[in-house]
């Protein structure tokens, strides 16, 4: 059962589940973020609407204050007028004397104006007001309303010799208007500054407040924020509210030059929705995807330590057979000595230098396994060593190995001798020999070619007529424990370590190794070993 749970079926379809498992809570997620964000943008939309209406009322009950407070002021005996949150300047106009007169807090009454040249367009406001009220009732004339000015941002109404319901339609004469003149820097700096106590304060963070009069800004609650093209367009300030159903000012015209507009900061509402849910997709992929990042790793992870248990288990089998190999021939060796096989001085001196030869195999193979277990440097004895007399020692070394094969050899005759260790050369060389003797036994070819490639270089090329090693494979020979497929398939006993020693081997003599090989038609392997200087 433990082993199904190992198989590479079983692992690619639990990450083919995962993967789905994960497209599913990435639909999932995009419902529900759909969802959210509608929710956001219902409850912006609440919040906006609901801090608009609440900044009305809080301005229209100042407004109304503003204007009860100065109403009944008559300008033959005024009182002290009284202080508003609202910054204001009042004038009287005389319709009588045509006499504008401006009051002064100081002295507490009115003082002669001249008519201000900005309130030219002024007049035919006040004269039609004039002739609305000419025939008015004197109920109309009791609840007379104050009335803005589409021009400037003034408040006016008209003032008669008495205020009463009882009283004769005659007797309501129009003496002159009252009027209110905000100042409207004043009013940017003094009354429309964020206050706890405001309403668009409670929703800054996520809304920008804009009060304008004539499509002029009196207020912004984020003056860096752009400005949107155009006419202002929003909630009329003048509009009685339903939290201020006693609010007696009306525009004079249909619409009012007083707007307000309170919008997120982001801009519209669905451009601050649409960035909102594109951060939390972006967000909820970007998680999915490390987590499927996570599961793949996982599972690559397993899989090469599956594989990398098989090499292991490999190799341990293929070095037994090549510690096998040299032992068994050193006791077959011993054996005859010892039963008196051999006598012959001359046999005898072979056999020991035969064991002699196959003791050092043995010490080499143990010390190149040795030294990739503890994953150290090679310290090796460099020395200058004649190559072609090397080769010779090992051609003669693995003659039984070779038997049946046609060995050609070119060595440059004038060759100089190479800078290398002299047991990590034989070892390098049979090495590479006794491979394309195990893999090429259907080509029956080995060549050996060495000359002075560059200056202070020689260079030593094993090649055979073998199967070669397939493309796919080629990249990978010089790992340790790997082995391709047709190796595998082949039943050559092998432990995938013999190239990786030999190119640590040559590396650490200061040479180089260079591998090409061709499916069906050989492998050639290049040495580039350094030279003793002439």
């Amino acid at each position: 059962m433990k082993s199904f749970f190992r198989k590479p079926v079983f692992l690619t379809a639990t990450l083919a589940a995962m993967w789905v498992a994960l497209l599913l809570l990435v639909l999932l997620q995009f419902r529900w973020t759909n969802e959210l964000s509608e929710a956001h943008q219902q409850r912006l939309e609440a919040t906006l609407t609901a801090s608009s209406e609440s900044f009305r009322a809080d301005f229209q009950a100042d407004l109304s204050a503003v204007c009860r407070s100065v109403q009944n002021i008559s300008p033959e005996d005024p009182p002290t007028l009284p202080l508003s949150p609202i910054p204001f300047r009042l004038y009287y106009l005389d319709l009588q004397s045509d006499a504008l007169t401006l009051w002064n807090r100081n002295s507490d009454r009115f003082e002669p104006q001249p008519w201000p040249d900005a309130w030219s367009q002024l007049r035919p406001e006040l004269n039609q007001a004039a002739d609305d009220l000419a025939a008015a009732s004197s109920r109309r004339w009791f609840n007379r309303p104050w009335l803005a000015s589409s021009s400037l941002p003034l408040f006016f109404r008209a003032t008669s010799s008495t205020d009463s319901l009882d009283a004769e339609p005659s007797a309501n004469r129009l003496q002159g208007f009252l009027l209110i003149e905000l100042d409207l820097p004043a009013l940017a700096s003094r009354y429309f500054q964020p206050r706890n106590d405001r309403s668009f304060a409670a929703s800054g963070l996520e809304s920008r407040t804009l009060v304008s009069f004539l499509e002029t800004p009196v207020f912004d609650s984020q003056p860096s924020a752009t400005r949107s093209p155009g006419k202002v367009q929003g909630l009329d300030l003048l509009t009685p509210s339903p939290s201020s159903p006693r609010f007696n000012l009306r525009p004079l015209a249909e619409e009012s030059p007083w707007h307000l507009r309170v919008e997120h900061r982001a801009g519209s509402l669905d451009t601050a929705v649409a960035a909102l849910r594109f951060r939390n997709l972006a967000t909820g992929l970007g998680v999915s995807s490390v987590l499927l990042a996570g599961i793949v790793f996982l599972i690559l992870t397993l899989r090469r330590a599956e594989q990398l248990s098989k090499l292991q288990t490999s190799f341990v089998a293929g070095f037994s057979h090549e510690l096998r190999t040299p032992v068994t021939a050193v006791c077959m060796m011993a054996e005859n000595m010892r039963d008196g096989l051999t006598t012959n001085p001359d046999d005898v001196k072979r056999y020991g230098q035969l064991m002699l030869d196959q003791g050092h195999r043995l010490r080499s193979r143990i010390e190149d396994i040795l030294a990739f277990a503890a994953g150290r440097n090679l310290t090796l004895d460099l020395k200058p060593l004649p190559l072609a007399e090397v080769i010779a020692s090992v051609l003669a070394e693995e003659a039984t190995l070779l038997k049946g094969f046609e060995i050609e050899t070119s060595i440059a005759a004038t060759l100089p001798p190479v800078l290398a260790d002299l047991p990590s050369l034989k070892s390098v060389l049979i090495n590479l020999i006794s491979n394309s003797a195990k893999y090429a036994r259907s080509g029956a070819y080995i060549g050996i070619q060495a000359s002075e490639s560059a200056p202070g270089f020689v260079s030593l090329t094993i090649s055979d007529h073998g199967p070669g090693i397939a493309p796919a494979d080629l990249p990978f020979v010089l790992e340790p424990f790997f082995r391709g497929k047709d190796a595998r398939t082949s039943g050559v006993p092998g432990s995938g370590l013999g190239l990786h020693l030999v190119q640590s081997r040559v590396e650490a003599m200061g040479g180089t190794l260079r591998l090409e090989s061709k499916p069906g038609q050989g492998t050639a392997i290049t040495l580039q070993l350094r030279s003793k200087p002439a």
